[in-house]
């Protein structure tokens, strides 16, 4: 895999069609079959005859970035923000467009009487249809993936290329090691409103889920070498017996565990509610001084989310699986 060049896929919103098959292309190296709903997301496993459970590890596709909404006669482009950044947030940032066809050119923010636009060079609105750009077509922020100082990195969506580049490490050291099936892969429009995490999750019926997410650690809080497990977001309520057995594997392992809480929400949202209910637990590699367009990620910080993740999966069973359901924790005489 040229992780360089997976990082520097384009995937906004609802256009994840160069992730999507880079991703699809990995789970079939590794002989997994394929799922895939009808809005981008694509994951991969290993069917098993009377598999015991079946549990779900993802983390979202796309990236922030937005779409072309109207060609002025000037040549700006006027356009609509999608996922959780502002349009003028896009003033003086390089971006990559992208034609029907996933044909880039390179364009720029500009602040023009007050308003954001994009500017590609060109004087007239046909000089913009000579380029083969319009109405509906997407952008993404132009920055690929580099090394600064200390070894961390910066790049303009960190979180879910590291969390696929870990993914699929941990189902590769995994999938021929155990008796239950593991779905791994990524799940489409999540940026805006998990409309993926619905579909995907219906395909796959977990009966267990991670997630796997990046969030800003303040550097008084900051470690890559620590486990960060989400503690809480508007979204979902971690299942707290889960949470303290992956505690227990981290710790056990030297491992310094850390609550994270923030306001978003992941796929987790959706996935925890499907069927009758299915544990689920959002795990998060910390960003360093990471507010905005650019995260900063250590890789380093991969050691302990792999580390913890593949030694709780090797050993899971169906009794914990069962463990984790709330009516294990004792019901009425009418439990069904």
């Amino acid at each position: 895999m040229d992780w360089t060049a997976f990082y520097d896929l384009p995937a906004l919103s609802g256009d994840e069609f160069d992730l999507h098959q880079a991703l699809a292309q990995a789970l079939t190296d590794q002989g997994l079959s394929l799922y895939r709903d009808q809005l981008g997301s694509v994951l991969g496993l290993k069917p098993r005859e009377q598999a015991p459970f079946r549990v779900m590890l993802t983390t979202n596709l796309d990236e922030n970035g937005g779409l072309i909404q109207a060609i002025r006669p000037d040549g700006l482009l006027d356009f609509v923000a999608l996922g959780r950044y502002q349009k003028t947030d896009y003033v003086n940032q390089v971006v990559r467009l992208l034609t029907r066809d996933h044909v880039p050119h390179l364009g720029y923010g500009v602040l023009v009487e007050g308003q954001p636009y994009l500017a590609l060079g060109a004087a007239s609105a046909q000089q913009v249809a000579d380029l083969g750009i319009q109405v509906g077509d997407s952008f993404v922020l132009d920055f690929s993936r580099r090394q600064i100082a200390g070894g961390a990195w910066l790049g303009r969506n960190l979180a879910n290329r590291a969390s696929l580049e870990l993914i699929l490490d941990m189902s590769r050291q995994l999938q021929d090691k155990i008796a239950y099936e593991l779905a791994v892969g990524g799940i489409s429009q999540s940026l805006v409103g998990t409309r993926g995490a619905i579909t995907a999750t219906n395909l796959i019926q977990p009966d267990l889920a991670l997630v796997l997410d990046a969030s800003p650690v303040p550097a008084s809080d900051y470690d890559p070498k620590c486990l960060y497990l989400r503690y809480f977001d508007k979204t979902l309520l971690p299942n707290t017996a889960l949470l303290e057995a992956i505690r227990k594997v981290a710790q056990e392992l030297g491992y310094q565990v850390k609550g994270q809480v923030q306001e978003a929400g992941t796929d987790g949202a959706f996935i925890h509610k499907t069927g009758v209910g299915a544990p689920t637990l959002v795990i998060a590699l910390p960003l360093l001084q990471s507010p905005g367009l650019y995260q900063c990620l250590d890789p380093a910080s991969f050691e302990p989310v792999r580390d913890t993740l593949v030694a709780f999966l090797s050993q899971l069973t169906p009794a914990q699986v069962q463990d984790f359901g709330f009516g294990s924790r004792g019901g009425g005489p009418h439990d069904h």
